[in-house]
């Protein structure tokens, strides 16, 4: 096949536009991602963590928010990072971790954008929340899923 200059720019634009819809984020290619580096069928389970720590945030339910962390947890309190060793200092300092913009980066953020590698599932487009599995044993046939990181929001 020979290729015209006039041929060129439809040819470009098509290939912009076969971009696009490769890279769009889909559901299934986050359960993939996530099988592919937390093991076999495990996008069920963040599947259901994520939809549970988005209800817990948005409904502002502290306590059920304290439950799904991993203590000693690392997190953002008022621009600092600050060692919380249990739930009673996570809950004293809520309000200064989950401001309104950090609920609201946890309300907006979708499934099908969340970003997974091997460190854990990111929340937010600057990490502002990472999620893992905690293994129970070295086989890590038996895991919880927790917070590991609350970077906070800057903005």
């Amino acid at each position: 096949m020979r290729m015209t200059l006039r041929s060129l720019p439809l040819i470009l634009i098509s290939s912009l536009l076969l971009t696009d819809i490769s890279y769009a984020s889909s559901p299934q290619s986050v359960d993939q991602r996530i099988d592919f580096l937390m093991g076999a069928n495990s996008h069920t389970r963040y599947h259901q963590f994520f939809g549970r720590f988005q209800r817990a945030v948005t409904n502002r339910d502290a306590q059920q928010v304290a439950t799904m962390l991993d203590y000693p947890l690392t997190a953002q309190v008022a621009g600092r990072d600050k060692i919380l060793l249990n739930s009673q200092q996570f809950l004293a300092v809520y309000d200064k971790i989950f401001t309104p913009s950090l609920r609201e980066v946890v309300r907006k953020q979708r499934y099908s954008d969340l970003f997974a590698n091997s460190d854990g599932v990111m929340i937010g487009e600057h990490g502002e929340i990472w999620f893992s599995g905690i293994c129970h044993q070295t086989s890590c046939t038996r895991y919880t899923i927790k917070i590991i990181r609350i970077n906070g929001n800057s903005r």
